[in-house]
């Protein structure tokens, strides 16, 4: 039994992928040596680098595994009996480590955590106190309790009302046919002509939905568009969807790019529970890359919190 602390700084890209410098310290009673009853303390230290990646980056629970390697050290003291003598030395070597556990977001920039990890240094040397060499591997098995603190994502803001939709949100309207003269009463007259046929109505290949800010929640208006983005495209007949999601830059590059993909997404399974083929739907996430209102860095544009469907 034993004690374990750390502290670690690193890196996030945004899509469940974190790498990570991590400083540990570790120090457990000896119980056993090759497999007999023994005695004696092992202090351990490592400095090492490590990759993660996060699953269900959009929810409140966050499973994760990882691994990772470095250095490691090991002060062993008084431990015994080894060779009929004990050891008081200590060793460096390659060290690696794997983990694997849960994080818990509480805010938008704090995660409290709770993992398994596996820790070796397999190749350690030493010498007795009676000058024997002895050849020895050092592993921990340790539960970790943690908080991680992401300093670069935006907290969330307050929503902004939702934009007026423009003339090309409202869906397509059928032309009225014209109406036959009426019939004269006070004599007869030939029977009135047949009016022209209706042309049938261009396809509509593009829509757009917007979001509230920091949302990819769909409105009732939006949904309104996307069914009438999904009639279109069955009623032109094979063509294809591409799905664009958007944000604006009120956060950063990297947020921006999850929330656009987020938007997209959510689009992508409405037209897909509307009976769209899930081979003809493109998902693109363009983040704050491409505004439709062109603005400085961390203005509230609600034009450009918005999805593109194109009909291709």
């Amino acid at each position: 039994m034993g004690w374990v602390g750390g502290i670690g700084f690193g890196y996030a890209n945004g899509q469940g992928v974190r790498g990570e410098l991590g400083l540990d310290y570790r120090q457990s009673d000896i119980d056993k040596v090759g497999g007999a009853g023994a005695s004696g303390t092992a202090r351990a230290g490592s400095l090492m680098i490590s990759g993660y990646y996060d699953f269900f980056r959009d929810s409140k629970i966050q499973p994760y595994i990882g691994a990772g390697f470095g250095l490691g050290y090991v002060d062993a003291d008084g431990v015994s009996p080894v060779s009929g003598s004990a050891i008081n030395d200590d060793d460096h070597d390659f060290a690696y480590q794997g983990m694997a556990g849960i994080a818990f977001s509480v805010s938008p920039r704090t995660k409290v955590t709770l993992g398994y990890r596996y820790f070796t240094i397999p190749d350690l040397k030493f010498k007795t106190t009676g000058g024997t060499s002895v050849d020895a591997d050092y592993a921990n098995h340790e539960i970790m309790l943690g908080v991680r603190f992401s300093f670069g994502a935006p907290a969330k803001p307050m929503a902004d009302p939702a934009p007026t939709p423009t003339a090309e949100q409202m869906p397509a309207m059928e032309p009225m046919q014209e109406e036959p003269p009426p019939k004269r009463i006070a004599a007869p007259a030939p029977p009135p002509p047949e009016p022209a046929a209706a042309p049938a109505p261009e396809i509509s290949r593009n829509f757009l939905v917007f979001f509230d800010l920091n949302k990819a929640d769909l409105t009732s208006l939006a949904q309104k568009i996307i069914g009438s983005a999904a009639a279109e495209a069955k009623r032109a007949g094979n063509v294809r969807l591409r799905v664009t999601g958007h944000a604006d830059r009120s956060g950063t590059p990297q947020y921006n790019q999850r929330l656009s993909m987020r938007r997209a997404n959510a689009v992508r399974q409405r037209l897909q529970r509307l009976g769209i083929a899930a081979n003809d739907i493109a998902v693109i996430a363009k983040g704050e890359s491409e505004p439709l209102v062109a603005t400085a860095d961390g203005v509230r544009e609600p034009q450009n919190r918005r999805l593109e469907i194109l009909l291709e």
